[in-house]
């Protein structure tokens, strides 16, 4: 007897593969957000636009890519459904409108917007992460992937609450947990399980049982000490509130994952993913010993950690997702001029203090830098991306 045909479709590719879109939207707000740096610095714009930078960079550039990473990895890991058409639309508009807003200094709408969009993907991941598909388990540390959604959602209501209405150190603790704590979190969430996949080929370890509840409350302890770490920064010190980060951060990242080990996995972009997380707690290490130079120290963390993460990590996805096994387990130049202009970026943003006189100098290269670091990106992994995916390689 003949069946009648499924009325089921298979899942178009975007919505099997989100990153194809997440990920060049992500370099475009990247590039928005610097770009009046470099104009800055050739005195084409006098405007001195460091909020709505930080914010497009944290909240449209990082989440972006985010976005693109836990759409197509948490299905994939979970054995649940992808994303829907229509949580893929909003997921697309709001970082815009997140930009957009925060260009015209608009900062209540800024995070009404962040807002909503931290609320679309908790509303995606909370679900899969309890209740993954028959036979999946999801690594321990994942709890940080909530949590660090929820950091950056007291952040965006923190930092919206206008000066006067509160003590003087909220709107600094909203401010930290926006701009860091909400991307840390995710690194020790996510990178805690797929470093050591990435680096060395190894599946993330999952354990049962009473061993389970206990890694879950060591990560909720870490996690708590973490956000207190932006309370003591304030009300204590400088200095301790980011040497408590730093001790928070190698023991639940560098520990774990034992990321002394270098990369044994072929590939370049595997190094710069080893090196950007050593560059988390490095960074908080470097703000602890030398609280003055706070801003320099914070883009290693932004620049070093996050912004070199996220272009690697999102090189092997693409690579991977696409079958592109000689570029993923080879070194193409690409690959590597993309971390060296990060690395100029990195040090160029750590020179702008050290040089009053030249400032603008310095503060143009690291521009320059980021903005040739993502054009190449892009011009790089956007064509490797279309088409229909492959088996990973």
């Amino acid at each position: 007897m003949m069946m009648p045909p499924s009325s089921s479709k298979p899942e178009p590719v975007w919505r099997r593969e989100p990153y194809r879109l997440f990920f060049p939207l992500g370099v475009v707000l990247g590039q928005v957000g610097v770009v009046h740096w470099l104009l800055y610095a050739l005195g084409v714009d006098s405007t001195w636009r460091s909020t709505s930078h930080a914010l497009t960079l944290v909240q449209g550039f990082m989440l972006c890519f985010a976005l693109g990473f836990l759409y197509t990895f948490i299905p994939r890991r979970t054995g649940t459904e992808g994303p829907s058409a229509a949580r893929v639309g909003v997921s697309l508009f709001l970082p815009v409108a997140v930009t957009a807003s925060a260009w015209w200094e608009a900062w209540w709408l800024t995070e009404a917007f962040f807002l909503a969009q931290l609320g679309v993907l908790l509303s995606f991941i909370v679900p899969r992460l309890r209740a993954p598909g028959p036979g999946r388990t999801v690594p321990e540390g994942m709890v940080w992937v909530p949590i660090a959604l929820g950091l950056g959602a007291a952040g965006a209501v923190l930092t919206a609450v206008p000066p006067g209405m509160g003590p003087p150190w909220l709107h600094a603790l909203g401010t930290g947990l926006l701009l860091q704590g909400l991307f840390a979190g995710l690194v020790l969430g996510v990178g805690g399980m797929l470093l050591p996949m990435f680096l060395h080929g190894e599946p993330p370890g999952v354990a049962t049982g009473a061993r389970r509840r206990v890694r879950q409350g060591l990560h909720v302890a870490a996690a708590l000490c973490f956000v207190a770490s932006f309370l003591v920064e304030p009300l204590v010190s400088s200095r301790w509130g980011h040497g408590l980060r730093a001790v928070v951060v190698a023991a639940a990242l560098v520990g774990p994952t034992r990321l002394w080990r270098a990369p044994s996995q072929s590939g370049l972009h595997r190094w710069l993913i080893w090196a950007s997380a050593w560059l988390l707690p490095l960074g908080y290490s470097a703000v602890a010993l030398r609280p003055e130079l706070r801003t320099a120290g914070l883009h290693v963390v932004f620049l070093g950690c996050f912004a070199l993460m996220a272009l690697a990590v999102s090189t092997h996805v693409v690579l991977a997702h696409g079958g592109h096994g000689r570029l993923l387990m080879g070194h193409p130049w690409q690959v590597g001029t993309v971390g060296a202009l990060m690395g100029v970026a990195m040090v160029a943003r750590l020179l702008v203090p050290f040089t009053a006189g030249h400032f603008t100098l310095w503060l143009g290269i690291a521009a320059a830098a980021f903005l040739a670091a993502t054009a190449l990106w892009a011009f790089f992994l956007v064509p490797l991306s279309l088409g229909e995916p492959t088996p990973h390689a």
